[in-house]
């Protein structure tokens, strides 16, 4: 199988949807050997910040000298930027060449009258064969939807089982209540093995509490900053052990998911990990993850960011406050039909002078039509573009003056960042 059809043959398998559970992964797995079990795992879940939390984790690692395989979905610069090692996307080749095999498996479990696995379940089983064939220290795996029905939760004993931010997200397949949905992550404990928490909603953190008794494992929520600041695009946060630390990752969410990472460090270094501090301070200030409040044009200054949810716009609203104050304020925002987009657009409405409204590229995207209706109910000054490459023209013009941000979903930005990055010329679009 060459690259071509390996990504073809990712394409096909979404037509198998999306299925909880772990009897298909199982059984894929069998097929490929039961790779994953000679892996060392740090499972994170939560419902915002799981994907910076790794590569906070990742650079640090890298950084004290260790292989890290990173997994992260949804895929959102390309499909092979769902697998890294020491933060470089998975070769073509090397795609390829997994791929044929999970191909090969699949076709095996349909021989034997089992379905297809999804299109979660091959991009995970593909994570796990690399990672096992690159022979990696350390693996990074971040749950796709959920937990304990997640495919990734064939993991039986993790190094440390991490908690990120948990709210509201995928009630039609978590739940419709915060503990419901807290039920579900908090499946990925396992017995014996430590557990790690991101400062959580009280309900939440009794749940997660509860589950680590249960399962014997040791509890903890990290020392959070003593203080955070924002200067020249950087965020700064004083640690109590650590001093001051400079964040290429300028969020201002970026300094909780620090301060877990760093716990998590501490839970490795007991497992047998050496890391000095040094490699923590320069691994943690050196981390970037893309799509994460990243600027990606300085004149006029443009932002990408991957608020999707209501919890991800607040912590959007919170950043261009932080670093931005009284600037005028330009937003492209598409989102897709079953997220809280009215309860977003409440939180974020304030903050914009005008929104370019897009229809992102994906069957579950909501109409830009509607969403422009929806900005205007609520007072705001939209403008509906057909295109996500006239939205970002459009912006650009608008904005000498201001700060121009694309959010409201992870499945546009990829489009957004080439128009910017590849067709800018002298100060504007080709």
């Amino acid at each position: 199988m060459d690259y071509r059809q390996a990504v073809k043959f990712h394409e096909e398998t979404k037509v198998y949807g999306s299925v909880l559970g772990l009897g298909s992964i199982r059984a894929l797995m069998g097929k490929l050997g039961d790779v994953w079990r000679k892996l060392r795992v740090v499972h994170v879940a939560g419902t915002n910040g799981k994907g910076s939390v790794c590569c906070f984790l990742g650079a640090v690692l890298k950084e004290a000298g260790y292989r890290v395989g990173q997994y992260s979905s949804p895929a959102v610069f390309g499909v092979r930027d769902a697998y890294r090692m020491d933060g470089k996307w998975i070769s073509e080749e090397d795609y390829a060449f997994c791929m044929g095999d999970v191909a090969d498996a699949c076709r095996m479990m349909m021989e034997d009258g089992m379905r297809h696995p999804t299109v979660f379940e091959v991009e995970t089983a593909l994570a796990f064969l690399w990672f096992f064939r690159k022979k990696c220290d350390v693996v990074l795996l971040e749950v796709g939807m959920g937990g304990s029905t997640d495919a990734t939760n064939i993991v039986e004993k993790p190094l440390c089982s991490v908690f990120t931010s948990i709210g509201m997200d995928h009630m039609a397949f978590l739940g419709d209540s915060l503990q419901k949905i807290a039920e579900v992550k908090a499946g990925i404990i396992k017995l014996g093995c430590p557990v790690v928490s991101d400062v959580q909603r009280v309900e939440v953190e009794g749940i997660l509490r509860k589950y680590a008794d249960m399962c014997h494992s040791s509890f903890c929520e990290p020392v959070q900053m003593e203080k955070v600041w924002a200067a020249q695009g950087k965020l700064i946060c004083r640690h109590p052990y650590l001093g001051e630390l400079r964040l290429a990752m300028a969020g201002s969410y970026q300094a909780g998911n620090a301060a877990l990472a760093i716990g998590v460090v501490e839970v490795l270094q007991k497992e047998g990990f050496f890391v000095t501090e040094g490699q923590l301070v320069k691994g943690l200030e050196g981390a970037v993850w893309p799509g994460r409040f990243e600027r990606i044009l300085e004149k006029p200054l443009f932002y990408i960011d991957g608020a999707h949810n209501l919890d991800g716009a607040r912590m959007l609203d919170e950043s261009l406050k932080m670093h931005f104050g009284d600037l005028k304020k330009i937003g492209i925002m598409g989102v897709m039909a079953d997220k809280p987009y009215g309860e977003m657009l409440d939180v974020l409405l304030p903050s914009f002078d005008r929104i370019f409204v897009v229809t992102p590229p994906n069957t579950r995207a909501l109409p830009a039509r509607e969403l422009g209706e929806e900005i205007r109910l609520r007072g705001g000054n939209a403008s509906v573009q057909e295109s996500i490459a006239a939205a970002c023209m459009k912006a650009v013009e608008a904005g000498e003056d201001a700060v121009i941000v694309a959010f409201g979903s992870l499945f546009f930005l990829d489009e957004v960042k080439g128009e910017i990055v590849n067709n800018m010329r002298g100060g504007g679009l080709r």
